[in-house]
Parts: C-alpha cells; structure tokens; sequence
C-alpha cells in the first residue's frame, strides 16, 4: 500500500511539473506604426511629432519574462505663411516585459509592463524661402512602457504598446510619448 501510495504522488508531483513546463521560448519579429508626442512641463498641452514605422525584435523566456529591442522612426513637417518645419526622428530600446501570458482558446493574451533605455536622435529644420537652418540632438535615457501582446494560433503576434520618456538636458526639457502598434511573426 505505501509502495502504491508513493508511486501515485511521485507521478503526479511529476507530471504536474511537466505540465507547467510545456512553454518553449520564442523569437518573433514585427513590423508596426509608431506615433510620438511631446509635452514640456512647464506648458499645458501636448504636440503631435510626428508618426513613422516600427521594427522590432523580440524573444521570450516563458509566460511571464521577455526581452525587445526596436528600431522606430516619426516625421512630420508643417508649414504656414513661407515658414516650413521638419522633423526626423529616430529611437533605438532595449527593454524587458513582464507581464502574464494568458493561453484562451486558440489564442494568447500578454498584458505587461517594460523598462528599458532609449536611445533618441532628432533633426528639425526650419526654412523661409531660400533660407533654413538646422538643429540636431541626442539623448539616452531609462523609459518606462505599458502594453498588451496578443498571439494568435502558432506564429501571428500583435503588440499595443505606450512608452513614456522623460529627457532633461541643457538643450532640452521633454516628455516624450510613444504609442506604437505592432504585427509580426513569432519562431
């Protein structure tokens, strides 16, 4: 009896362990939209600087644990009476999430939260008739994100995320805010 009794809890300890252990790390890498926005702390209101695309490469340990990095562009140009302003930006992140992934029926879902360090690189050029000048500057800094992955059957991912950024230098004072949406592959 004690012989049957341990054989019973050993298989069971042992095959809840295998279980919960049937995560496989993935890869994936996707391709999305990015849109950024800038407010000064000492001005009410935010402005819109522009939108671009997104690439992104991402790998994850198991349900709850990850890694990103991504390369993200935004442009926006304005004009009015002969003044004409252009921007080009560029960010590069590195970040983990961490978050739960939930498996539903035939899908995933992942809500999570992401640190990481932004690189930002920016030129603005501003020209009235033949006359322009420009400006370029470069920041890195810690940022903060929310956001939602969800995977649906064995290799599609879509990833909503909002980043949050704060750059505090001698040439600039910033809140920078990103929102980006992503579709992708996942090996």
């Amino acid at each position: 009896m004690k012989l049957a009794l341990t054989t019973t809890i050993a298989t069971a300890l042992l095959s809840t362990s295998a279980i919960a252990n049937t995560f496989e790390s993935q890869h994936r890498i996707g391709l999305g939209y990015t849109s950024t926005d800038i407010s000064h702390p000492s001005v009410d209101g935010t402005a819109d600087w522009g939108n671009g695309i997104k690439l992104e490469y991402g790998y994850e340990f198991n349900r709850i644990v990850g890694i990103n990095a991504s390369y993200g562009t935004n442009k926006d140009s304005d004009g009015a009476y002969g003044l004409n302003t252009k921007l080009e930006g560029t960010s590069i992140k590195f970040d983990t999430d961490i978050g739960y992934k939930f498996l539903l029926d035939g899908f995933s879902i992942k809500p999570y939260g992401a640190i990481g360090l932004v690189h930002y690189s920016e030129k603005q050029t501003i020209s009235y008739g033949q006359a322009s000048a420009s400006d370029t500057w470069n920041d890195t800094n810690i940022f903060i994100g929310t956001g939602v992955r969800a995977e649906f059957g064995h290799n599609i991912y879509t990833d909503l995320r909002f980043d949050f950024t704060y750059f505090d230098n001698e040439v600039i004072e910033l809140d920078y805010d990103q929102f980006s949406f992503t579709v992708g592959y996942k090996f």
